[in-house]
């Protein structure tokens, strides 16, 4: 056996070189580039997000988007904490008026420089702007709009043989010969959640303002007679028999729930909510004037933004900003109108969707002739912590004759000018 043993082993070493077979080498497999996105958006456009990305995916070998859903409670602190501890998404979705509080705190990256003119030039200018912070030395781009929401004007058009009238006067006219308050359930021809956001576009058109184009309060100064013609106006309606006007959010939505409502004032997210409620009947038209001539309506636009973590590699970088021109690409732009998102690039034909329903295209077509005109939200962090309250606080003032119009303009710019630390 022992010689069986050496005869083999001799007769291994003995092989020519030739006769062995080389070793095969693969050839080396790219690194993917994964980049973790952050989004609270909810259903159904939560999936028609996760489709997009599936198809992203499918259409890439060397990066994959891991979507990871969050609070929207909670989204911008979360991105804040994880950033300033060195982690965090490589992107996220988030509503536009947080943005400024997540610049001051060197959470994102600044992208004028990410996409070309043209690229930018595509989207509504309105909800552009709303991606853009005023810093101490200019404006910078920090966020890309993905998606934008305003308010319309929203009817039951059974009521109507063509459409509401375009001026308020004719409008509240309308509805209170609508108003029925001795039936059971009652009808209301104009229902208005009196909701600070709801209202603060007719502040402009009256000519009110509360800072001018420096960013210097002039609300009870040059902005003070339309300030204190606006509030007249909202207690106005607030006062109106034949109107359901009322601060209280929640009973307007249930007499609208409740098919007690002809019309109303809401934003374009609750396209649908409007759609159950009255099917084909379902009408969305620009708000009203407050009459023939006067300045446009400037309701806020406010819109999901997709915003890039500060501390993002130059490949990173890359990866990400190919992905955002996927999100705004025609077929990207278009899925999002399909599940009711009302899309930011204007070169989307929207009269050129065979597959969309009317409905959707018709209210997708005022959704953005009204943000044409309106005006982006603010998102600086002195806006939400301090302005926004003050305004409010004014308005409830005024609504429970707390406060004269005059008096109401008088103590908010006292207000503002302590917190903002202005010279009085």
């Amino acid at each position: 056996m022992t010689g069986f043993l050496l005869c083999c082993l001799v007769a291994c070493q003995s092989l020519p070189p030739e006769s062995i077979p080389p070793a095969t080498t693969s050839p080396p497999v790219p690194a993917r580039t994964l980049l973790i996105l952050w989004h609270a958006w909810p259903a159904p456009q939560d999936r028609v997000l996760a489709k997009l990305v599936e198809g992203y995916n499918r259409s890439q070998s060397s990066v994959q988007i891991i979507i990871q859903s969050r609070s929207v409670a909670s989204i911008s602190s979360d991105l804040a904490l994880a950033v300033s501890e060195g982690g965090g998404p490589h992107l996220a979705l988030l509503k536009s008026h947080t943005l400024g509080t997540l610049v001051e705190q060197g959470a994102l990256l600044p992208l004028d420089d990410t996409f070309s003119a043209t690229e930018l030039g595509q989207l509504l200018p309105t909800a552009l702007a709303t991606g853009q912070v005023q810093t101490a030395t200019t404006l910078q781009l920090y966020g890309i709009p993905i998606t934008f929401d305003t308010l319309a004007l929203y009817y039951n058009q059974a009521n109507f043989a063509a459409t509401p009238p375009a001026d308020l006067p004719t409008l509240l006219r309308v509805a209170r010969g609508l108003t029925d308050t001795q039936s059971d359930p009652p009808t209301w021809g104009l229902a208005l959640n009196l909701s600070l956001d709801r209202t603060i576009g007719y502040l402009y058109a009256f000519e009110g303002r509360i800072f001018d184009t420096d960013n210097n309060l002039v609300l009870g100064t040059s902005g003070r007679a339309g300030a204190e013609a606006w509030l007249a106006w909202v207690e106005s309606l607030h006062s109106d028999p034949q109107i359901l006007a009322s601060s209280d959010g929640i009973a307007v939505e249930n007499a609208i729930m409740r098919r007690e409502v002809i019309m109303t004032v809401d934003w374009s997210y609750a396209l649908s909510t409007y759609h159950d409620l009255w099917q084909e009947h379902l009408g969305v038209a620009m708000l009203p004037q407050l009459h023939e001539g006067a300045p446009a309506v400037q309701p806020y636009v406010q819109t999901d933004l997709i915003v890039l973590n500060a501390r993002s590699s130059s490949t990173e970088h890359q990866a990400m900003r190919d992905f955002i021109r996927y999100l705004l690409s025609s077929e990207a732009q278009r899925s999002l109108l399909h599940a009711g998102c009302q899309p930011t690039n204007m070169l989307l034909d929207l009269n050129q969707q065979p597959d969309l329903s009317p409905y959707l295209r018709e209210s997708a077509n005022i959704f953005r002739r009204q943000a044409a005109q309106g005006q982006p939200m603010p998102n600086r962090r002195e806006t939400n912590e301090i302005v926004w309250n003050a305004l409010d606080e004014m308005q409830a003032n005024t609504l429970r004759h707390l406060l004269s119009p005059a008096q109401a303009v008088s103590a908010t710019e006292d207000l503002l000018r302590q917190r903002l630390n202005l010279v009085p």
